[in-house]
Parts: structure tokens; sequence; C-alpha cells
């Protein structure tokens, strides 16, 4: 069966036309519609980078459901994003989730991403076929992090986050920092910071009981969206990081401000208005700029990507031997466990009145242990016919 993926990414686009593909709470909903009739489910990424659709099925269909969800034009996609299928599908969804397609290499968050995404689509029953795709690629990252230097070093949006506070400041432990969200980029942000002297950090959360686990958690202060405007004019460092659909942070949060500040916005869509970079004394980084990482770190990965190509073609290789195998055994096991079932069920039968009902409950039990020795038995000399095939091919 065709393996097809419909996405779009920072390798062609950036966060202002990335944004567009945002997947918010109703074009979910309208996405789950278009795709529903997929044979074996769809699995649906989506990253601060990337929002890509996986499916058995043609491209066609995943091109059409998610323009239809967004209401944007497909040729707009096509131009922008990507379209492809069968082995070039399955072998970007193994890079993917190995984090050799990452904006930063080897980022070790995608691989909770994906399974985050699969976990949501198990929901929907996704096909045995499906499942083993999936379970391949954990075992490929698996892989990847045993036998390579590849997800070694610090490199990490968290990471790099620090990195340009350092460079942009002589000293953050005398600086003050505002989170403004508390999810899992932003904490990883904040551990960061902290781990590297920052010491004067609140968070401005919409949820109050989200942002007090955090600030908890990290020891750092929390403060409320009243006072927004407050915390803006009095931080060094702003990091924005949250779910909104629209800039939350505009020029006139800006006017009249005594000191210079670094903003750094880890949102798609962006949390910032790209105006903002305009007014003297703000420096604005968003995803696309952050690009420079630990190169001591990167090379190192760098060295272990063909390695890392190997490990892919071995697990793609006994991927496909699986679903091969499957697809000769599975008919005839199914024959098999027919027939016996069959025959033990009419044998049962003709004694059912002859004896009690513990007996025939101990004879029902017997049955069963010879009818599952039995199919062992013809799995096994199936296996050994499958390799013959193989063998011979």
């Amino acid at each position: 069966m065709r393996f097809s993926v419909v996405g779009i990414s920072h390798w062609k686009s950036g966060v202002s036309i990335r944004e567009l593909f945002y997947l918010d709470k109703d074009r979910k909903k309208r996405l789950k519609q278009y795709t529903k009739q997929v044979p074996g489910g769809v699995l649906t990424l989506e990253t601060c980078n990337r929002t890509e659709i996986f499916g058995f099925c043609e491209p066609k269909i995943l091109l059409e459901a998610l323009c239809c969800s967004i209401d944007i034009d497909s040729t707009f996609l096509e131009e922008h994003g990507y379209v492809l299928s069968n082995d070039d599908a399955i072998r970007h969804i193994y890079r993917v989730g190995l984090g050799m397609d990452s904006q930063v290499l080897g980022d070790s968050q995608i691989i909770q991403q994906l399974k985050k995404a699969y976990n949501e689509s198990r929901k929907e029953q996704l096909s045995g076929e499906f499942h083993q795709l999936v379970q391949s690629i954990f075992k490929a990252h698996k892989r990847s992090r045993s036998e390579t230097d590849f997800g070694r070093g610090n490199v990490s949006v968290g990471y790099e986050v620090t990195q340009r506070a350092l460079e942009h400041f002589e000293n953050i432990s005398n600086i003050k920092i505002l989170l403004i969200g508390a999810g899992k980029m932003g904490k990883v942000s904040c551990k960061n910071l902290i781990s590297n002297g920052a010491r004067h950090i609140s968070v401005i959360n919409r949820s109050i009981k989200r942002a007090k686990n955090l600030a908890d958690s990290l020891d750092i202060k929390i403060s409320s969206f009243s006072k927004l405007e407050h915390e803006i004019h009095s931080a060094d460092l702003i990091i924005t990081a949250t779910g909104a659909l629209e800039p939350i942070l505009t020029p006139k949060n800006f006017t009249n401000f005594q000191k210079e500040k670094l903003i750094i916005d880890l949102s798609v869509p962006r949390n910032v208005a790209h105006e903002v970079s305009e007014i003297n004394g703000i420096t604005l980084i968003d995803m696309d700029s952050i690009s420079k990482v630990n190169q001591k770190a990167l090379e190192k990965r760098k060295k272990a990507i063909p390695i890392l190509e190997n490990i892919i073609h071995e697990e793609f290789k006994a991927y496909k031997n699986n679903i091969d195998r499957s697809r000769f055994l599975l008919p005839h096991i199914k024959e098999v466990d027919y027939k016996l079932n069959s025959i033990t069920k009419e044998e049962l039968q003709k004694v059912r009145n002859k004896v009690d009902p513990e007996t025939f409950n101990q004879l029902e039990k017997i049955t069963d242990r010879v009818k599952k020795k039995i199919l062992a038995v013809h799995i096994d000399r199936l296996n050994q016919e499958y390799q013959k095939v193989e063998q011979d091919a």
C-alpha cells in the first residue's frame, strides 16, 4: 500500500509561511473529518518548525485534507512545502524521528513530539502496518543514540536561548528576565538560563496554576497578565513561548521604555509582531534566527550521519521484511486457525451432552492447548517456507 507525507517545514519556508499552517483546535477537528476515511489512519506531526501528515494512501488525499482544513490553495502548499510518497516518504519520517531533519541537527525533542503524535493517532485506530513503521523508527532512534555521538553535546533550542543571552549581555546573573508562557519550551529555556547564572526570572501565563507549577519547580517568580506592561518595561530579556494564534506583543507594548531589550520568540505562530524588530533598542530573534549552535557538538553529529543513514537502511529493510512476512503468513495462519476451530468445535459438540459440565470445561481447555500447539507447528513451517522464498528470490 502506498505511503505518503504532505508537509511544510523550516527547510523551504520561513516562520511567516509556516504559521499559516498552524493547526488550532478547529482546524484539527476539520482535518480529522477530512482524513477519517483514510485506511489505516493518519499521523499528524506538528512542531514549531513543521506541520506534516503521514498516511497509507495517495498523497493527493492528504494534500486536499490539509489544505481544506486551513482554507489554503493546494498550489500554495506545493510551492512552499513538499509531497512525498512510498520509499521517499518512509525515509523522510525516519530522518525526522532521528533528528536529522531538524533545524537544530540531532534535536532531542523531536522524538518526544513524534511519540505524542503517535499516541494521539492511536486513539483513531492506526493499522498494524502503521504501528510497525513507528515502532521501527523508535528502534532506529534508540540505535542512533547508543551507537553514535549523534545525541551527545548541548545542541538544543533551550541551549541556543542561553547562548544568545550570553552573547548579548555581559552577565546574565544581573539581568531581569521575563518568560511569557509556561510550556515545555519555556521551561527548558529557563533551566538552561538558571544553570548559567540567571537569578531574576519572572513567568507570566494565562493559566495561573500552570505558571505556579513552573515557578515552584524552578524557584522563580510568578506574575499576572494584569502586570504584563510593567514586567515588559522592567525586563532586559523577554522570552515568549505561548500557543497564542495572534501576536501578544506589538509596538504598542514598547513605548517609552528606558533600556535596551533582547526578545526571543520561540513560538509558531509568532508571539511578537515583526514590526517590533524595527524599534530602536530592541533586538528580536525568532525561530528562523536560531541556527547558530555549539559547533563542536554539531561537527560530531555531522560525522555520525553516514552511520545513521546505514541504521535507517537496516531498520527500513527489517520493517519491509516484517510486512512482507506478515502478508505471506497471515492468510495461511487464518486458514489453519479457522479449520482447527471448526474441527474442535464439531468434536466437542459430540460429547457435550455425554459428560458433566466440569469435565466438558476441562476438555475445552485441553483442546485449546492442543490447538495452540498445532498452530505453532504450522507457523514454524510457514516461517521456513517464507525464508526459502526469500532466499530463492
